[in-house]
This record gives C-alpha cells, sequence and structure tokens, in this order.
C-alpha cells in the first residue's frame, strides 16, 4: 500500500495556500496596474477639461474686453490643449476618434484665434472637419465661428471627462466583484484544504482518541485507522501493541485473580470433600469388620458405596483443577442447574448460615457456552452478592427461555441485546445494601471496588463482563441504595445447530 508521510501532506497543504495567496496578489497587483492606467486617463482628461474650461474663459475676457493680455492667454492654453491632445498614450483607446476631431477643431480654433491677433482672416483648408463651413471677412462672424469651435472643443472635453469618470466606476466596480470572486474561491479552496487536512490529522486523531476511552474503561479493542499516513500507521500500530501488552497484563491478572478466589472456595470444597471421605472411611471399618463373618451382598454394597464416593470425590476434585486450569475457550452445550449448583457447591464455605441461596432454575435450560468460564461468572457474581448482605438476607437465582419476542414479556429481562436469537434470561437478586448510580456506571471496570484496602482486587465484576462478552451475551446491573441489586444476563441457548 503506497504510504505518504504526513508531514509532506502538511507541507503540500501550505504549498497550495501559499500558492493561492500569491495568485490572489498577483490578481490584485494586475486589477491594480490596470486601475492605475485608468486613473492616469481619466487624470489627463481632467487636465484637457480644466485646460480648454481657461481656454474658454480667457476667450470670453478677449471678446469681452478685447485686450491683447487675454488673446495672449488664449493662445498659451490653446498650446496647453494642443500638447495634451497630442498626449495618445494616456488615453483610452474608445476616445481616439473623438480626440482626433478635437484636434482638428483645435487647429482651425488656434488659426482663427491667430488671425484675429494678426487684424486678418485666413480661411481654414476646406478639408478640415469644424462646424462652420465657411468664413466671410467681418469680425462677427468669426467671433461666432471661435465661440462655436470652443464650445464643441469644451463638450467633447466633458463628454470624454464623463465617459472616463463611468469607466473609473464601472472598473472600480468590477475590481470589487472580482477580489470578492477571487477571494470566495480561495477561501472554499482553504476549507476544502481544511476539511482534508482535518480528515488526514484530526479524525485519526479522535478515533485513537475514542480507543483510548474505551481502555480506560477497561475495553481493550484493537485500532485499524484507515489511512495511509506513516505517522498515523505508526502511532497506531504503537497504540496496538500498547493494546496488546495490556491484554496480555490484564489476563495474568484475571488469572491472579481466579487463582486468588480459590483460596475462598477452599473451605467449601473441603466440606465437600469431607462428606465422601467419611463415607469412604465408614465403608471401610464396616467392611474390615464383616471380614471374619463374611456376606457378600453386605459386602457389595459397601464396595460399591466406596466407588461411589470415590467418584464423587474425584468429580469434586477435577472440578475444582477444572476451575483452575487456563485452558482455551471451548463453546459446548451446556446444562445451565449443574453449573449453578457447581458454583453454588463451591461457594458453601463462603455462604454465612444467615444467608439463604435459592435457585429457580429449570432443569432442562441448554446454554451455548464454556461450562468452565461460566462456572466462574457464577461464582463471582454469587461471591458478590454475599458480600452486599451485612446481614440476615438471601441471593434468589432464577432463569427462564427468551425468544427475543415483542409479544413475550418477562421481569427477567430488562436489558437489551441486538442479535436477534432464542436467549436464556438469567437474574441474580440480592437483598443487600445497593448502590448509587455513580457506584453502577464503574462496576465492571477492572481493579475498581468499594470493599477497603486488601479485601478486595475489583476484577470479579470485570471477570463476569468479560466472560459474558465472550459467549456474546448481555449483561446490566439495577440497583438503588438500600433495596438490594440485581444482575440480569442474556445467555445465547443451545438449539442443536451450533457448533463449537
Amino acid at each position: 500500500m503506497f504510504q505518504i508521510s504526513l508531514r509532506r501532506k502538511v507541507m503540500l497543504g501550505y504549498a497550495l495556500i501559499s500558492t493561492l495567496a500569491l495568485g490572489l496578489s498577483l490578481f490584485t497587483l494586475v486589477e491594480l496596474g490596470f486601475m492605475s492606467q485608468r486613473l492616469r486617463s481619466g487624470e489627463q482628461v481632467s487636465m484637457l477639461l480644466e485646460e480648454v474650461l481657461e481656454m474658454r474663459r480667457f476667450e470670453k475676457n478677449f471678446f469681452l474686453y478685447h485686450q491683447q493680455q487675454d488673446q495672449e492667454h488664449l493662445l498659451k492654453y490653446i498650446g496647453r490643449v494642443q500638447q495634451t491632445l497630442t498626449q495618445e498614450e494616456p488615453f483610452d483607446a474608445a476616445a481616439r476618434p473623438a480626440l482626433e476631431k478635437s484636434r482638428t477643431w483645435l487647429e482651425e480654433y488656434q488659426q482663427l484665434v491667430t488671425n484675429l491677433h494678426d487684424g486678418g482672416i485666413t480661411p481654414s483648408p476646406p478639408n478640415r472637419e469644424h462646424p462652420l463651413r465657411e468664413f466671410h471677412e467681418n469680425q462677427p462672424e468669426q467671433e461666432g465661428r471661435i465661440r462655436a469651435l470652443g464650445k464643441s472643443l469644451l463638450t467633447t472635453a466633458e463628454t470624454l471627462s464623463a465617459t472616463e469618470r463611468q469607466q473609473v466606476r464601472s472598473a472600480l466596480e468590477r475590481h470589487r466583484q472580482l477580489l470578492i470572486q477571487a477571494m470566495a474561491v480561495v477561501a472554499a479552496l482553504i476549507a476544502l484544504l481544511g476539511g482534508s487536512l482535518s480528515h488526514w490529522i484530526v479524525l485519526p486523531l479522535r478515533q485513537i482518541e475514542a480507543s483510548m476511552k474505551g481502555v480506560a474503561e477497561g475495553q481493550f479493542n484493537q485500532i485499524h485507522l484507515p489511512a495511509n499516513d506513516q505517522e498515523i500507521i505508526s502511532l497506531t500500530q504503537a497504540f496496538n501493541r500498547v493494546l496488546h501488552e495490556l491484554q496480555q497484563r490484564q489476563k495474568h491478572l484475571l488469572r491472579s485473580e481466579k487463582l486468588a478466589s480459590l483460596g475462598t472456595l477452599l473451605s467449601g470444597v473441603a466440606h465437600e470433600l469431607n462428606n465422601p471421605l467419611s463415607n469412604i472411611s465408614t465403608s471401610c471399618q464396616i467392611l474390615a469388620e464383616e471380614l471374619e463373618q463374611p456376606d457378600p451382598d453386605l459386602q457389595r454394597e459397601l464396595v460399591g458405596q466406596i466407588d461411589e464416593q470415590t467418584r464423587r470425590a474425584r468429580d469434586i476434585v477435577r472440578s475444582l483443577l477444572d476451575l483452575a486450569r487456563d485452558r482455551a475457550f471451548q463453546r459446548t452445550s451446556v446444562m445451565l442447574t449443574e453449573t449453578i449448583d457447581e458454583a453454588i457447591r463451591f461457594s458453601k464455605g463462603s455462604i454465612p448460615a444467615r444467608i439463604d441461596v435459592i435457585r429457580q432454575v429449570p432443569g432442562d435450560i441448554l446454554v451455548w457456552g464454556d461450562r468452565r468460564r461460566l462456572q466462574q461468572a457464577f461464582i463471582n457474581l454469587l461471591k458478590n452478592a454475599l458480600d452486599a448482605i451485612p446481614g440476615e438476607g438471601r441471593v434468589l437465582i432464577r432463569a427462564e427461555r427468551w425468544k427475543n419476542d415483542k409479544n413475550q414479556t418477562s421481569d427477567l429481562v430488562h436489558v437489551n441485546c441486538r442479535q436477534h436469537r432464542p436467549w436464556c434470561a438469567i437474574a441474580i437478586e440480592d437483598t443487600g445494601t445497593g448502590m448509587d448510580e455513580t457506584l453502577l456506571g464503574r462496576i465492571f471496570d477492572p481493579f475498581f471496588t468499594t470493599k477497603p484496602v486488601g479485601q478486595g482486587s475489583g476484577l470479579g465484576l470485570a471477570v463476569v463482563y468479560e466472560v459474558i462478552e465472550e459467549h456474546e451475551g448481555c449483561i446490566t446491573v439495577e440497583s438503588r441504595p438500600g433495596q438490594g441489586s440485581c444482575f440480569r444476563i442474556l445467555l445465547p441457548l443451545w438449539t442443536g445447530g451450533e457448533k463449537g
């Protein structure tokens, strides 16, 4: 599988962001250059308009006062206007026809004003365009032509100025729209890139965080992240190695808890062994006394009792060894009543006389599971119930078949398993001190215990939870302070079609 470094992805993301920022900057510079050109053109048109206005002002003064000074200023501004019109570069290409026409009018305008200065009239060439098509020798007509030409020049300058202002406003609006669109595109790309980086980095880290919370709650599920990043893969592998080590250590601790619980069971086992051994001893003594007066029938009966009690003692020892032995998980059909009875028998040494243990389990219920592991779970649940009763009380163990049918009602089932299959519903109720909601949320956590230091490891209910999960079952607990507790379990029923 192709792997790429997460660092390279981040660097690639920064490179893309930098490229986008650089592209936006270049775009802005180009637009600013265009705007600068529009402004220079606008300044040139404004200058042309100001010079034409000044030219018209001196023109009016000259015709009004007939002073030579005004005529000289008029000729001076005619030269300025002519110089401005010759600079075509700052002007927009669309304004060039109007500028060409204005230069023609200005040449004729200058010629007429010069003729006034010289005292004569020199007609303009017939191929020039101007508002006045012919000249006459009298001055009023010449003055009218000068005014008409000046008015045409002023009108053209004002039109160019208005057009230029409109183009500048349009260019500014266009620049604003393009800048907004470019910023929107860049923002969208940055958001897309941020989402990608979040998917690359944040999502795997959140999944690891969720897995770590599961570890804190006692769940050691290995994580498998859909990522090709070297860093994430290395972190996942390291995390899974830590989980594996924790699982192994927890198994060792659970085995230690199992072996420690055997010490509590020894008194019950000793009591169970004492009965067959006593029977064997009694039968042997009677048999020894009957050797002198042989009675074959009595001797056969006594030998049979010895053999029966020996097998009974052997079964007890074998059950104890099976409980202590660490072997692979193997599911078979398990008779529920025998498993619970055996758990009660092993726990007899720790059951006070003031506490009654009542079993209400049908004798024909078969569950699909590992007998020894289920036995360990029932022993731990029974021990937990006994420890919760400070004085007189009782422990009630009930069971029934459950078809996971909406039409079926039962006071034993208050736990929901997702699988739709036949179940065995088991309830273990005690009349102990009960627990509040704070404790209920943590009782299945490894090493959590409410007992004083040295009196409990906090692994008993954790073992129960692990065993029920191994059997694909469900477990829940209901409890209130002062009202006892009820552990409810769903285990798969044996239907005859299961394979181990």
